[in-house]
């Protein structure tokens, strides 16, 4: 290398580097100049300088990134970082984490959906007032169908352990591809009438684009079957809301797991605050401790390849928005 090169890493509460991670980093090449600091340690001049940056930056923190090329997120979702006149550079690069948060999310959603069969939430309450309640009304995963909206890293995930807990598997993917083992009914998004129809369980792991917000409306939660469990996991913006209370008030679909809402946090005044159908967890279903480590995986294989000046892993389409 001719010159420096400035790596900015900014760490939060649920996004850290090791030390060892530090040394690998710099083990690279001798003239990488890497800086890791927290967010309220970050310094105009440190985003002045670094032509690559690992973290989450605000809007006013990119206006002055101004050698920023190469933009590493931490999180798999790219909301507020896919137009392009944010970024002083044209040949900007963003990347994200896609691939860290499957596994902690599909387990998360399997959480919610047994926590549904199996009366577990309605326990807690009970075990609360010391009442020794028994529910008879459950039901079996086993031998049901679920329909999963979007088979990234995260559909994906789901897809297999539902397959493996012996569910009949339907998944609309936007771009069709051949069917893997683990689906048994691949459909495009022209044909999400037709899963919502069947499915027992549906899971949304869709970003948040304009192609996809408020894809579930009131229309499509009434052609959704009465005993049917919604899990979204993906972003609160994927469903009406107001349309999803009414469902859920009038019964016409079982009940929801929610780990992200429109807004977040969740007003207080919110009706799924005090709706017995909905177990609501605070975005915390792609929490693990072995996402830092995956992380890194991701952007030090990037690091080498943008040193090679070769192409990018998880490159963000700024056109369709992740």
């Amino acid at each position: 290398m001719n010159r420096s090169l400035e790596i900015l890493i900014i760490t939060s509460s649920i996004f850290h580097v090791t030390k060892e991670h530090e040394a690998m980093i710099r083990g690279l090449a001798a003239d990488i100049n890497l800086t890791v600091t927290e967010p309220g340690n970050l310094t105009d001049q440190m985003l002045a300088d670094a032509e690559i940056v690992f973290g989450w930056l605000s809007k006013e923190q990119l206006e002055k990134a101004v050698s920023l090329r190469w933009l590493q997120l931490p999180s798999a979702g790219a909301d507020g970082f896919t137009n392009k006149e944010s970024y002083h550079n044209s040949d900007i690069r963003v990347t994200n984490s896609s691939g860290v948060y499957g596994i902690p999310i599909a387990e998360h959603v399997f959480g919610m959906i047994l926590s549904h069969n199996r009366n577990l939430q309605e326990s807690a309450y009970h075990k609360l007032e010391k009442k020794w309640h028994r529910s008879w009304e459950t039901k079996d995963f086993y031998g049901s169908t679920m329909g999963i909206l979007g088979l990234g890293d995260i559909g994906t995930e789901v897809a297999k352990r539902a397959k493996a807990w012996g569910a009949r598997v339907l998944a609309v993917k936007r771009t069709m591809t051949q069917v893997p083992d683990y689906v048994d009914c691949l459909y495009s998004m022209e044909d999400l009438d037709e899963v919502l129809k069947q499915s027992d369980y549906l899971v949304l792991a869709l970003p948040n684009t304009p192609k996809t917000k408020q894809i579930i409306t009131e229309e499509k939660l009434r052609l959704m079957k009465a005993n049917a469990f919604l899990v979204n996991i993906g972003r609160g913006a994927l469903i009406d809301q107001e349309a999803l209370i009414k469902a859920l008030r009038e019964g016409w679909i079982a009940g929801a797991g929610l780990d992200v809402t429109e807004p977040e946090p969740l007003p207080q005044d919110s009706p799924l605050w005090e709706l017995p159908n909905v177990i609501l967890t605070p975005h915390t279903s792609g929490s693990s401790p072995s996402n830092d480590e995956r992380r890194f995986e991701i952007f030090y294989h990037n690091l080498v390849a943008y040193l090679e000046e070769k192409p990018l892993n998880n490159l963000v389409d700024f056109v369709e928005g992740y």
